[in-house]
């Protein structure tokens, strides 16, 4: 039976998934029959934006595996890039203030990395519950058979 916390935790992201899809769709009614082309531009940026930098993560872990400090400066290097190449592109931010770019990706990012350090720490002690288990069974059948 699941816990109490990964019911909430599963339910919170079912509903903000669900939530962005209707937002999505809603965007999407706007552009086509109101012509408001702009929002739909702005939730089309993000979408990509999201879309890249999760695949960059999934790149650079994959190269970087067992260096997480150049790993993690490699992340936040290559999110602000693309977040100053994006936000300049589709105007996220106003002309002239381009430094905005390191101030709103600092509190996201690190948001982001706790997050994936808490999924990590529960993950492993999830497969060290596991491992412990396992031992035990084995110990209980090899003292059942003598």
């Amino acid at each position: 039976m699941k816990s109490k916390r990964k019911i909430i935790r599963d339910y919170v992201i079912a509903s903000l998934a669900v939530s962005m899809l209707i937002v999505f769709w809603v965007f999407c009614i706007d552009a086509v029959y109101y012509h408001l082309w702009s929002n739909f531009k702005i939730i089309i940026s993000i979408v990509s934006y999201a879309f890249i930098i999760c695949l960059v993560e999934i790149i650079i872990r994959s190269l970087l595996d067992n260096k997480p400090v150049i790993s993690m400066l490699a992340e936040y290097s290559v999110v602000v890039l693309l977040f100053f190449v994006f936000g300049t592109k589709f105007n996220w931010y106003p002309k002239g203030s381009e430094w905005f770019a390191f101030i709103y990706t600092i509190p996201v990012y690190a948001v982001g990395y706790l997050l994936r350090l808490l999924g990590a720490r529960r993950d492993a002690d999830h497969i060290n519950k596991r491992l412990e288990d396992r031992k035990k069974r084995v110990k209980h059948n090899i003292g059942n058979d003598n």
